[in-house]
């Protein structure tokens, strides 16, 4: 990165993650429109328990064509009506629990988020300490292959020798487009980061090696996982749904009471009563959606329950295969040393033991690579399961 220095640091990791979090945190747009979101919803709590505005009533009658304006006529009235709608059957109450149960799902998916930005940024991370581990491979393999080159032609004079250091200038030149691919994906890696912080980036510090994992029981941890918590609160809330449909059989009752003052006549009051009648069948139709909607919500919890499960115990079975393989790409790269060493002695006077000897440096870069793609795979894992059950790197 332009502003970014790697730094190898075998401690401090979870204080460089939060370091870039707290960033993400602060600038991220996508967040900061999840924040905004929870906010409205907590005024809608307040909301729910507010009764709706009365209705002021205006009226004039027998207004007559040819002279409008004149209201001396007998018969002519005026009326003023307020009107009120009165909420029964505990519905108030039922949406203001569905409202405080928006506000839960909300703020739940903005920790599921962060949670996920959390992964993105840690698993960057680890690309980014991958990438660079390469890079200082190619580096360090380049500089032995053009000190051997030059030993061997230095040893050998003659025309005929310089045949044979053909092979390691091929190497050399796929060592050279392997560069220039880690480089590009350098670039690219730098500026997803700064895509996610939503801000330039700071001097940060990264942990090379495999990352500690301290967690156990994570199938009994998987029970609090954000994503089956989320799915869980949508079908208490579809449940409440349910209940509120089923509250709306009882029809609110609209409360009218009003004045009319008559020209030539005494001046009355009036109290009127206004009830919807359910004749249609309506209410019953939606109870029936609502529950269809309230069983759907309880099988995606069992299918999300399910897919969660599979995942960890797949992450986990990666994490412990990728330790294995670690361990084997290690004792190759020894075996593949010790020969180096043997060969080391001869590779200079005899053109056999020159090409056994690069064959045994591709062999070796390889092995080393392999570690590093084995690491990253490994701290994935951890990256994963980590998010997954909730718990902070």
């Amino acid at each position: 990165m332009k502003r970014a220095l790697l730094v190898v640091a075998f401690a401090g990791y979870a204080w460089a993650q939060s370091e870039l979090l707290s960033l993400a945190y602060s600038h991220n747009h996508e967040l900061k429109a999840l924040e905004s979101e929870l906010s409205a919803l907590e005024k809608e709590v307040d909301l729910s328990k507010i009764w709706e505005n009365p209705t002021l009533n205006l009226g004039v009658n027998d207004i007559f064509l040819r002279e409008p304006l004149i209201r001396n006529q007998e018969a002519q009235n005026e009326a003023i009506s307020l009107s009120q709608k009165i909420p029964l059957g505990g519905k108030l109450d039922i949406k203001e629990s569905i409202a405080l149960q928006d506000v839960a799902i909300k703020k739940l998916e903005l920790q599921t988020k962060k949670l996920e930005m959390q992964q993105e940024i840690a698993t960057l991370e680890q690309t980014y300490v991958r990438i660079t581990q390469d890079l200082a491979l190619v580096a360090k393999y380049e500089k032995i292959l053009e000190d051997l080159k030059n030993a061997h032609l230095a040893y050998n004079t003659t025309s005929a020798h310089y045949v044979d250091t053909l092979n390691n200038t091929i190497l050399q030149k796929n060592l050279s487009i392997e560069k220039k691919t880690l480089l590009k994906e350098k670039a690219s890696l730098e500026r997803k980061l700064e895509s996610i912080l939503a801000t330039s980036m700071p001097e940060w510090h990264a942990k090379e090696g495999l990352l500690s994992y301290g967690l156990s029981d994570e199938e009994k941890r998987l029970e609090k996982a954000p994503k089956l918590q989320l799915q869980n609160l949508q079908s208490t809330k579809e449940l409440l749904n349910l209940r509120y449909e089923k509250a709306t059989k009882i029809p609110d009752v609209t409360i009218s009471l009003g004045y009319n003052r008559r020209q030539g006549r005494d001046d009355y009051a009036f109290l009127g009563f206004e009830i919807p009648l359910p004749i249609y069948g309506k209410e019953n139709l939606s109870i029936q959606k609502a529950k269809l909607t309230h069983s759907a919500s309880e099988q995606s919890v069992l299918n999300t329950q399910k897919q969660l499960l599979f995942e960890l115990k797949d992450e986990l079975l990666n994490k412990e295969l990728q330790y294995d393989k670690i361990a084997l790409s290690k004792e190759v790269l020894h075996e593949n040393q010790k020969m180096y060493e043997v060969l080391q002695s001869t590779a200079l006077s005899q053109n056999d033991a020159l090409l056994s000897l690069l064959n045994v440096l591709t062999q070796m870069l390889e092995a080393q690579k392999q570690i590093n793609a084995n690491t990253f795979a490994y701290n994935e894992s951890i990256i994963k399961i980590y998010t997954l059950l909730g718990e902070p790197l």
